[in-house]
C-alpha cells in the first residue's frame, strides 16, 4: 500500500532539487576517506604515546566512513544510474574487503520490514530472549564490544560481517561471488600489508583492532535508528501501510555538520527509509518537509541524541529487575 501524500511528497521532493544526484562529491569523499585515514594510521606508526592510539582511532573510523560510500551507491544515491551506481560500491566494497550482493541481500531486507521478527536481520539479537544483562556495562559489552560466537565471546569484528556477507552473496548471488570474493580478499590482504609495512610485527595484531574498532563505530551508529523502536511480527507489517512502517520503526539524531559527517547522512533515518535513493545531501534539506509529512499524518517523527539512543538500546536489553536474582 502507497499512501499519495508519499507519492506527492517524493515529486515535491524532486522539485526542490532534493534528488540531484553529485557523483563527483561522492568520489571527492571517497579519496579525502583514503588519503585521510591513510594519514592518520601513518601517523600513529611514527608518532609514540600518547599520541598513536588516538590517531590510531581516528585512522580506523575515518577508514570505515567508506561503508557509507558504499551504502550510498548500493541504494542508487550516488550517479542515479543503476549500473554506474554498482560499479561504485564494487569499488567501495574492494576497499573494505566486503561482497557486495551479500550485503545488499541483508540490507533489502531491512529495508523492505524494518524491526520485522524473522526478516530484519540487522542487529536479530534484539528478539532473542537469552540476550538480556544485569546491568548497563555487561550489556554494552555484549553489544558493542563483544559478540558470542558458539558460546564463546570475542570481540566484534567487521570480519564478522563479512564471511555472513559471504554466505549471502553464495546462496544468493552465486553468478557474481567468485569475482566479489577475489575482489574482497584483495582487499583484506591490501589492508593487511599496509599494516604491516607501517607497525612491522604488529601489523597483523593491528589489523584485526582495526577491523574491531570499524565494527564497533558502524554498529553504535547504526544501534540508535531502531532499536529499541515498535517491532511486528511478519503478518502484522503486511496489514502497515509502506510509509507507515518507515516511519514508527526508525529515528533520527538532531543534525549537526559533526554529527552527519560522522553518521553518515544515517542520522536521517527517517527520511532515508522513506526515500533509500534519495542522496545524502539532500537528507537535510528534505528533514522538514518529512517532518511536515509525518505531523500530517498523526506519525511520530522520532528524534533524540546520539548517546541518549545508545542509552535506550542498552536499557532494552536489561533484565527486568523484578526478574533479576536478589
Amino acid at each position: 500500500m502507497i499512501d499519495p501524500g508519499y507519492t506527492a511528497l517524493r515529486q515535491r521532493l524532486h522539485e526542490l532539487g532534493c534528488f540531484d544526484y553529485r557523483p563527483g562529491r561522492a568520489a571527492l569523499d571517497l579519496l579525502l576517506t583514503l588519503g585521510l585515514s591513510a594519514a592518520l594510521l601513518s601517523a600513529a606508526a611514527a608518532f609514540g604515546w600518547p599520541w598513536a592510539p588516538p590517531l590510531f582511532v581516528l585512522g580506523s573510523v575515518l577508514f570505515f566512513r567508506l561503508g557509507y560510500l558504499m551504502h550510498d551507491g548500493a541504494h542508487g544515491g550516488v550517479f542515479g544510474e543503476p549500473t554506474l551506481d554498482r560499479r561504485f560500491t564494487r569499488i567501495a566494497c574492494a576497499f573494505l574487503g566486503a561482497l557486495p550482493s551479500g550485503w545488499r541481500y541483508g540490507h533489502n531486507r531491512h529495508h523492505a520490514a524494518p524491526n520485522v521478527r524473522g526478516i530484519d536481520g540487522d542487529q536479530a539479537e534484539r528478539w532473542q530472549p537469552d540476550a538480556r544483562y544485569p546491568s548497563y556495562f555487561s550489556a554494552f559489552l555484549a553489544l558493542l564490544i563483544l559478540r558470542r560466537v558458539r558460546g564463546v565471546r570475542l570481540p566484534r569484528s567487521v570480519l564478522m560481517l563479512w564471511i555472513r556477507d559471504g554466505f549471502h552473496a553464495h546462496r544468493h548471488a552465486p553468478e557474481r561471488f567468485r569475482s566479489e570474493l577475489v575482489a574482497a580478499v584483495f582487499g583484506q590482504l591490501l589492508q593487511l600489508a599496509c599494516f604491516c609495512v607501517l607497525f612491522g610485527a604488529w601489523g597483523p595484531a593491528l589489523y584485526l583492532l582495526h577491523t574491531h574498532i570499524g565494527l564497533v563505530f558502524l554498529n553504535a551508529v547504526f544501534l540508535g535508528n531502531h532499536y529499541d523502536l515498535p517491532s511486528f511480527d511478519a503478518p502484522e507489517h503486511r496489514a502497515i501501510e509502506f510509509a507507515e512502517l518507515q516511519v514508527v520503526t526508525s529515528r533520527n539524531y538532531p543534525p549537526s555538520r559533526l554529527g552527519d559527517f560522522f553518521h553518515g547522512g544515517l542520522g536521517y533515518q527517517i527520511e532515508h527509509h522513506l526515500f533509500p535513493d534519495l542522496p545524502r545531501h539532500g537528507l537535510r534539506r528534505a528533514a522538514p518537509h518529512v517532518r511536515a509529512y509525518c505531523a500530517a499524518r498523526g506519525l511520530p517523527y522520532n528524534e533524540a541524541p546520539f548517546l541518549e539512543c545508545i542509552l535506550r538500546a542498552l536499557r532494552f536489553h536489561l533484565v527486568p529487575r523484578a526478574a533479576q536474582p536478589h
